[in-house]
């Protein structure tokens, strides 16, 4: 079930359905931000990653002793979440573990995700919480919305283009993946211009994602220098930050925050997985970051 949210310039579509976005539109063009999962491409909008984000090896993860499967960027956005509250501006989505997730993911979570638009912005909040009174809870967490490229209707993808924040180094590393989406130990270099403005062009993406840790940047803006649109996207006090697009000529591109990555090659418990979260027993895990369209 899609519900909307709208204020004086912008209005925001979320499914129950992986409490997913599906639109974002600037009310004074009538222009679409969110791309909108064309299957020729890839049919998804805005997928939450939890309990892990990207793939794990073979499908798999050892916990206490025990080998779960796991489908990559886990389960959520498959599931339906709850339309918990409802305000003029926010909505408030929950999902709580079952009987099946206890089957691959044997933790108990409620995982609550709030969106709240304020003039040009949305922010998109995570709640995780270990509902378990005795043991400490393993996950990750990630975003994966995916924005239209051409934005405006008017050029061409190559001619987008996304700056960072602050002067990275260039070029920037990038944690590249391998054919089963697995971390490598590969860096390739990813050149800048100034030290802050990736030219996009979808030779980039042929093998999958663009992975950089340890920006200096919390913040990119994704625009098309034709007419001055613009995303933005506020990522402070994420560790990681994914860029991707189908590499056959897709019209979009994500822009993804995360807590967490894939595997690399060497597969381990779930306890020494980088970038896993350790939630301690009754406690709450939060995050949130932002999208700004003009």
């Amino acid at each position: 079930m899609l519900t909307t949210l709208e204020n004086d310039v912008i209005r925001l579509s979320v499914d129950t359905h992986g409490a997913e976005i599906h639109s974002l539109v600037l009310k004074e063009t009538g222009d679409e931000y969110i791309w909108q999962a064309d299957a020729r491409y890839w049919q998804r909008h805005a997928p939450v990653l939890f309990p892990f984000v990207g793939k794990l090896k073979n499908g798999q993860y050892e916990y206490d002793g025990s080998v779960y499967n796991m489908t990559g960027h886990g389960f959520a956005r498959d599931m339906d979440f709850t339309l918990i509250e409802q305000t003029d501006s926010s909505l408030t989505y929950e999902l709580s573990y079952t009987e099946d997730t206890l089957k691959n993911y044997p933790f108990k979570f409620r995982l609550q995700i709030i969106y709240t638009i304020e003039h040009f912005t949305v922010k998109v909040a995570w709640k995780v919480y270990n509902l378990d009174d005795r043991k400490e809870m393993f996950f990750s967490i990630g975003a994966h919305p995916a924005f239209n490229c051409p934005i405006g209707n008017e050029g061409k993808f190559d001619e987008h283009e996304i700056e960072f924040e602050q002067t990275e180094q260039s070029p920037l590393s990038s944690h590249r993946l391998n054919s089963a989406g697995l971390f490598d130990g590969r860096v390739i270099p990813v050149n800048l211009v100034y030290g802050k403005v990736l030219r996009l062009n979808h030779n980039l993406f042929l093998e999958d994602a663009l992975v950089f840790k340890n920006l200096f940047s919390e913040e990119v803006k994704f625009r098309n220098p034709a007419n001055n649109h613009f995303v933005k996207v506020n990522f402070k006090g994420f560790p990681y930050l994914g860029i991707w697009t189908k590499p056959s000529n897709a019209p979009f591109i994500c822009i993804e925050p995360w807590y967490g990555l894939a595997d690399s090659t060497q597969k381990r418990e779930i306890s020494v997985k980088e970038g896993i979260i350790d939630l301690r027993a009754n406690e709450k895990f939060e995050a949130d970051y932002t999208i700004t369209i003009g």
